[in-house]
């Protein structure tokens, strides 16, 4: 385990940080569209050769009146070969964390379109942390991320073809958006668990579950949280066009949950970096950017 995964932990701990302090909350009902998504562009900035578009949409998922309302930011460079959704790690408000990474993208020809996931930062519900609370609202969030990104890729009209990506819980959502999108794009999940059942019943954040509030074991909390992994669905329509980034000193996602994926997607290519979950997220970003670029070169 990378020394940079064992300080965050410790931070944590210092912050006395609890996941899931409400409970479980209401469970949602499987819930599943694919339309294309109608964006109102509300502004526009540019820099040289890159055009910074920031929108707002309805979501097609059932949420709270807060969290209804999309927000999403498109990095667009003048010549584009391709477009990626890139999806948020978990407590990322905002697109700070992902903006360098857009703007890498950009400068190799592939936009970026990055969106604010519901419950997180413009469309935070609890004004108090963590924005996530129970349970219930991690698999609703996770939902309704899968439905928007498959409207967004189907909405926003573009050159050259479509792909999605994003880092932990990102990576997560990625995939199950690759596995349930009716068209090929390039898939590139960086440091993925197929369910968020390995990361909160084995790995770090394990430990700062609150296992009170929740008065299960973890056996219990793993079955309701396997309901949305992606080893429950088939591989996405084209395998071959994804790279799967894993940090070899991973503290929070096991190495077998990655090898699963792996294995599930036949044909996809594994990328084992060195480095822990946070060091491959922030020194590690070159890597990131790299793997992208080599899936849409895939897709030539």
């Amino acid at each position: 385990m990378h020394w940079l995964d064992r300080l965050a932990s410790l931070l944590m701990t210092r912050a006395r940080t609890r996941i899931f302090p409400d409970g479980w909350g209401d469970l949602p009902a499987a819930s599943s569209t694919v339309n294309p998504i109608d964006i109102e562009w509300l502004s526009t900035t540019r820099k040289e050769s890159l055009e910074v578009l920031d929108g707002t949409f309805s979501s097609p998922a059932p949420l709270p009146p807060r969290a209804a309302i999309g927000h999403v930011r498109w990095y667009r460079p003048e010549k584009s070969r391709g477009l990626c959704l890139l999806l948020a790690a978990s407590n990322e408000e905002g697109y700070d964390r992902r903006a360098p990474l857009a703007r890498r993208l950009a400068a190799e020809g592939i936009g970026s379109l990055l969106l604010e996931n519901p419950y997180y930062g413009a469309r935070r519900v609890h004004q108090e942390s963590p924005p996530v609370r129970t349970v219930g609202e991690l698999l609703t969030m996770g939902s309704a991320a899968v439905q928007e990104a498959h409207g967004l890729l189907l909405g926003v009209e573009h050159d050259g073809i479509a792909g999605v990506s994003g880092y932990s819980m990102g990576g997560n959502i990625a995939a199950l958006v690759a596995a349930t999108h009716p068209y090929p794009i390039v898939a590139v999940p960086l440091a993925p668990s197929p369910s968020p059942a390995v990361v909160f019943t084995e790995g770090l954040l394990s430990a700062f579950v609150d296992w009170s509030s929740l008065a299960c074991s973890r056996s219990e909390l793993a079955d309701i949280l396997d309901r949305i992994s992606v080893l429950a669905l088939p591989p996405p329509v084209r395998p071959d066009l994804a790279i799967i980034v894993a940090a070899r000193g991973d503290g929070y996602i096991p190495a077998s949950a990655v090898e699963s994926l792996h294995r599930h997607w036949s044909g996809s290519e594994l990328r084992w970096e060195p480095g822990g979950h946070v060091s491959l997220a922030t020194i590690g970003r070159s890597r990131l950017v790299r793997a992208i670029v080599d899936g849409f070169n895939r897709a030539v």
